[in-house]
Formats: structure tokens, sequence, C-alpha cells
């Protein structure tokens, strides 16, 4: 395909959305809206010719029906020039080992190809073929390998990983054209679970999970072939890089990865600072040697979500840059050239995040993923040189036949001044003047937050007439320390007065029907519909709580007696104190005598987070009480409704129900 058809494919892609702004209707299909996405692993070869991503297809039946194949396409000519079918396990991971091969990893596997499909080499196995017991006993004999260095000094060998049923680590380097290995650590020596290794295979660091599932760091010293337990120095003390339950919530630092140099790692730190920030550190001077990013908005990683992606300069053999989420994602570039390349593309599209997910090896094309708060968006080429953008592949291209809403970024005033971050959406097809009715969506955790994207229930409600907010409360992760400990002991007070107190702020500036305000909620989000009605029945007309506790007494005795010490004692710590008078003052089964507005419970039958007895119990003291509320149990989902039938048909009842309410002018 010539560049004009390149063209072409833009331009077709943007006069649609261009088009459905004038012309689309409102209310998008589920079918569309939620579309299942059949593409990923993107990634682009060092030369820039060939772009290749996971193709996955099931035509009925995932186990009997389900095809994997991968797609290599001609950037030039727009062009497939190769489709390899693949086992139905699929792909985790690609690296290219040259310009015509690359090796992936499969649930557990290593596989080298051409890209032609031509000399297909399986590097490792998922099982131990050497020390296979005659009657195959997967507990003993399951491997789980990966990648651990693609060694960018050595062309003919990869560092692989190999975990044993004792999730014991063992480290290897193996000749990507002969298989022949040759063993650099053994599994058993050191009882490592996972090792980590800096780009040209040197072993750096180690991490060990313990049977009450914490983590613990090692610094490891090649020549005395020891481990230590790394501490790092900060201002004259010293501070581990452990995980435990009991200190997760606030976590002073965390390992985020390696550079080139191999002896500074990255971190993440909150000792001296409310948000957290990226630091580089000197293991062999011991000490901090830059802080590379700050924000005063936001911590830089979210350790409950999203992270911090590396931007590698292969070339120059650099770190080029940092992708990091604020309110918004951001870049802190390191090399201005290199940030130069992104800012061209950006002045073309500035109504999009263009991300980079990879690049040719000389940075003269950026593989991009176009999006933002209203589009999954697109996968594309960027041309640096040439300032042309060529789009691969549209994520959902029936529903860019819809305008969807974009998100305000409103900091909403709580009742004592404090700012609460929130992220509103109005429909899109609001006429002058019209006061339309608001979904308050309060997100799960609630040890985790709202982002910035095409967030698919806001999408949902916002295409079918409603305003949507969503609120980072106190108590929400990636706004900084003192934001996530104000909503320890605080589960029912200040995390729901927040929820409350936003609304209120938003309900005063914004063309909300005040006689229309709905809350829906999931997991933690149903906890706070609960007790949102409970509490502020004046602001809330009905509400919907999805997957919710309801005694949280039971649910926390539950993690006792499944052993899930991690879970246990990180909730222990977040909820402040574990006593009955407690747990059980803040459950949902407490308020429920004053739940006086219209409620649908909604749940799933097969979830083990919370499970199905939660609703029950609930279910059970409203109709003691004999309160105004309906349920649905739906019989084949789990807590995140992964069945996508109940999934839909949850999303419509919710939007059923509140439209039933819709003429009720209390």
């Amino acid at each position: 395909m010539t560049k004009h058809l390149y063209i072409l494919l833009l331009v077709l892609f943007t006069s649609t959305v261009s088009y459905s702004q004038q012309t689309g209707e409102d209310t998008i299909p589920l079918e569309v809206l939620f579309q299942d996405i059949n593409r990923s692993q993107f990634t682009i070869s060092p030369n820039g010719k060939y772009y290749v991503e996971v193709y996955e297809e099931n035509k009925g039946s995932y186990l009997f029906y389900h095809s994997v194949s991968l797609h290599i396409v001609d950037i030039d000519n727009y062009e497939l020039v190769h489709s390899i079918p693949l086992d139905s396990y699929g792909v985790d991971a690609i690296y290219w080992l040259s310009d015509n091969r690359i090796i992936y990893e499969s649930k557990g596997s290593i596989v080298a190809v051409n890209i032609d499909g031509t000399n297909m080499v399986r590097i490792a196995n998922r099982t131990d073929v050497t020390a296979l017991s005659y009657f195959f006993d997967i507990e003993v004999d399951l491997r789980y390998n990966t990648i651990l260095s693609p060694l960018f000094n050595n062309d003919s060998e990869i560092l692989v990983q190999t975990i044993n049923s004792n999730l014991h680590a063992a480290i290897k380097k193996v000749n990507i054209f002969t298989r022949e290995e040759t063993m650099v650590m053994d599994a058993e020596k050191h009882k490592v679970t996972q090792w980590i290794a800096d780009a040209y295979g040197n072993i750096k660091m180690a991490v060990k999970i313990s049977n009450k599932g914490m983590e613990y760091y090692f610094k490891y010293d090649e020549a005395k072939d020891t481990l230590e337990t790394f501490f790092l120095n900060i201002r004259g003390n010293q501070y581990s890089l452990t995980i435990d339950p009991k200190t997760h919530i606030k976590q002073y630092l965390t390992f985020e990865g390696l550079g080139h140099d191999p002896n500074i790692i990255f971190i993440t730190s909150n000792i001296f600072t409310d948000k957290r920030q990226l630091l580089s550190y000197d293991m062999e001077k011991d000490e901090v040697v830059q802080t590379f990013i700050s924000d005063v908005n936001c911590d830089i990683k979210d350790i409950h979500g999203e992270g911090i992606s590396f931007i590698f300069d292969y070339y120059n053999k650099e770190i080029a840059g940092f992708k990091y989420t604020c309110l918004t994602p951001k870049y802190k570039w390191l090399s201005p050239k290199f940030g130069e390349k992104l800012l061209k593309l950006n002045r073309k599209y500035p109504q999009y995040f263009n991300e980079i997910i990879d690049h040719d090896f000389m940075g003269n094309r950026l593989l991009i993923h176009q999006w933002n708060d209203a589009s999954s968006g697109n996968i594309g080429v960027y041309d640096v040189e040439e300032d042309d953008y060529s789009v691969m592949f549209l994520f959902n291209e029936a529903l860019s036949q819809y305008e969807l809403s974009r998100s305000k970024i409103v900091i909403a005033k709580a009742r004592d001044q404090y700012n609460v971050p929130c992220y509103l959406n109005l429909p899109v097809h609001r006429k002058e003047g019209e006061k339309v009715p608001l979904v308050v969506i309060p997100h799960g955790g609630p040890w985790a937050r709202d982002y910035w994207h095409a967030d698919e229930f806001t999408q949902y409600f916002a295409s079918r007439g409603y305003a949507t907010l969503r609120i980072n409360y106190r108590g929400s992760t990636g706004f900084g320390k003192s934001h996530v400990l104000a909503g320890v002991n605080s589960m029912d007070e200040v995390m729901v007065n927040d929820i409350a107190d936003a609304t209120q702020f938003i309900k005063g500036r914004y063309p909300i029907d005040e006689n229309k305000v709905f809350i829906f909620g999931h997991s933690y989000g149903g906890y706070a519909t609960y007790v949102g009605l409970a509490k502020y029945s004046e602001l809330f007309k009905a509400g919907v709580s999805v997957a919710a506790p309801s005694d949280i007494n039971s649910w926390m005795q539950k993690q006792k007696d499944d052993d899930n010490y991690y879970s246990y004692e990180f909730w222990n710590t977040a909820l402040g104190t574990n006593t009955t008078d407690y747990l059980t003052k803040i459950s949902p089964l407490s308020y429920a005598k004053d739940i006086n507005n219209p409620l649908l419970i909604l749940h799933g039958r097969m979830d083990d987070v919370v499970p199905v007895e939660q609703a029950e119990y609930m279910i059970n003291r409203l109709e003691g009480l004999e309160k105004d509320f309906q349920y649905e149990i739906y019989n084949f989902s789990d807590h995140s409704f992964n069945n996508p039938k109940e999934f839909m048909q949850m999303l419509e009842e919710s939007n059923q129900f509140f439209k039933s309410y819709m003429n009720d002018e209390d």
C-alpha cells in the first residue's frame, strides 16, 4: 500500500469521527461499546520495516474453536506478508532477535521463529522433559520460563529464568540456534523466586516471596555468589524495599527497574515527601544519585495501579524518558532530542495522548498507541523524518462511528475545603439549558483510583443521557501519602463524605437535575452505595450496589479462614482496627435501617472475592426491615462480572432501574 493509501486510511478514520459528531445517535449499543479486542502484543522490527501483532479469534467455544496467530505486516506497503499459526496458549511477550527473527513467551514456554514462519524452535518447554516422571506429575514437572534478558551484547544467546514447582528460579543461558544450555544459577542454591538482571545479563538483585506473601529484596554479590538483604542508605538512615502487608498501604520505597548503567537502579520514594518521587540509586556507592521526577499534584507511581513506563533509546544505550500518570498521563524526557520526536506528533494530533509502545533501533519510527478519554484509539507507526503517521489497527472501529463523552477534570471542595480530584462527563447531545440526571460512580478498592481514560461505565451511562461523576475520594491511591492514609479507619466516614461533598459541589456548578442524582458502585463502590443511601438520602434518589460487602466481620473472617495472610493483614491495617465492635459499626448491615430510598442489589454467584452470601445477608436484613429494594443474583458471574452476557445484563438492569425513578418528583 502506498503512502497515499496510508493517508486515505487516516482520513477515513478521522472523517468518520467528524461525521458521527454531527449525525451519530446518543445510545451506543452494548455489543459495540464492549466489543472484544482480539489483537495485542504490538511491536516493530529493529529496522522499522515490519509491524507484528498477535491475533486471536474465538469461533463459538474458547476451548475448541480458539485460534492464535502472529501477523507480520510490511509497514511500507501496508501488507500482511505472513500469518503464523500458534498454539492456543497465546503470547505473553515478544522480543526481536534480528530484523527477520522473533522470540516469544507463551504461558511458560519460549519459542523462536522467523517472521516468514520458518525455523520454529521451542527454546524452553513448560515441562522439564529431562526429569519427566514416568507418570506425568504436573506438580513436579511443570516449569515456567521467561526471558530474563535478551542480552543486547550477545547475538546468539538469551538469558532464561525457569521457575520450578517449588517456586524457585534458576537462570540459564540458552543458545537460540542450537538450544544448548549453560546453567548460570541453580534453582535450589539460593531459593529465589525471581532474579533481576540488567540489559547485559548481569545478576543484580533477587526477590523472595515468603509463605505469608511478603516480598524480600536482596542484593547479589557476584564475586562471593551470595545474597544480602538490600537496605538503601537515604540521608543517613537505612530503608528496605521489602513489601509487607502491614505497611503496604504507605509503602515508602518501591523498586522500578534498571537502566543501562549496571550500578544504577530506579526507585520511587515518599519517605521525605507527601507525593511519591522517582529517584536513581547507586548500589555500589549506596547513595541516592538524583531525583528524576516529582509532581506537586500526584504520586509518580500508584503502587496499587498504574506504574512508570521506561522509554529506552536503544541506539544511544540510555533512558530517553519516562511516562507516568497524574490527573492525565505525562512524559518526562531525559533526552530532549528523543522527546522532540514525539512533540512533532503531538502537534499534529493534540486531541490524543500519543503513547510510545515501541520503536525501531534508530528511533526513526515510533510505534504509537493513540488514545484519549473518549477513545480506545489506534495503533500506528509515526515516521519521524517524514512526519507521517500511519494507522495499523483500530481498537474498536464500530465505536468510532459514535461520539463519546469527554472528561472534565474537576477539583471539588469537601466540607473542610479539602481538594478532591474528580472526572465529570456530560452527555454528548445535551440540549442548551437542559438539566440532566447524574450517576455518581465511586471506584472500587477502595485503595485504588480513577484514571483519565475512556471508562466503560462512564461511556455507557453518558451515551444514555446521564452525566457521570468519578471521584478520587480520600483513601484513593496516587495522590500522596496523606490522601490515602486519610481513609484509614474511615471507610464509612471520610471516604463516603467526600463522595457526597463532591456530588454536592458538581450539582451546584453544572447542569444537573438535582431530583435525578443516582449512585452506582462495584465492590467498595457498592459499599459506598449502601452507606451513601443511608447517610445522604436527600442527595441520592436511588442506588445500585454491585458485588459489595455488607458484613465486614464475616468478610474478614473469610480472609482468615482461607489462610489469606496478606489480604487479612493488609485489611487489618487499612481498616485501622479489627475489633468486632468497629467492624460491626462500619458494616452496611448496620446502616440498613436508614436506607429509605430505592436500592438494587446485584451480585455474581461465582464471586470468590466478595462471596454471594454478602448480598444475601443484606437482602435478608432489608426484607426484615420491609425496605424498598430489588435484587438479582447472576449465576455465571464472578466478582468482575467476566461473563459478557451477564455483565451487559447487569448494566441494562441498572439503567432501567434508574429510569424507573426519573419521573418521580418527590
